[in-house]
């Protein structure tokens, strides 16, 4: 019998940790360990609320031959593999706060555009 309580405790135990690393987007474990989140989601969740809308929100895409010229604003280029599914933060972005910013896209006809951190926190707010 107490082999049965020990084994339903330690299943249990498992699931609830399962269910606890399920609380945030998998990617943020490329720029931080399950350490680190744990502690910024108790000390400033709204950080990891704001991070995790950054890696789907806080830019998009553009194709070069039908978008404006923004050459004079072009901040440089960046490497991205698939448009599709990559993690925004590996770019080593710095946003600007009351500024967008272009970016060539190596190898594609697209510009990425990254949103300013004033817009991104009007959006998230909202």
């Amino acid at each position: 019998m107490k082999n049965i309580f020990i084994a339903s405790f330690l299943i249990l135990s498992s699931f609830l940790t399962a269910q606890n690393n399920s609380n945030y987007d998998v990617r943020l474990l490329e720029l931080f360990s399950e350490n680190e989140i744990s502690n910024i989601m108790e000390e400033d969740p709204y950080r990891i609320q704001l991070i995790e809308y950054c890696l789907d929100h806080a830019f998009y895409f553009v194709e070069t031959s039908k978008s404006k010229d923004f050459s004079e604003r072009i901040s440089g280029t960046v490497e991205i593999d698939d448009v599709e599914n990559f993690n925004f933060f590996k770019l080593e972005i710095e946003m600007l706060e009351n500024d967008y910013q272009y970016f060539k896209v190596k190898d594609k006809e697209l510009l990425l555009v990254v949103k300013s951190g004033q817009h991104i926190s009007s959006e998230i707010n909202k």
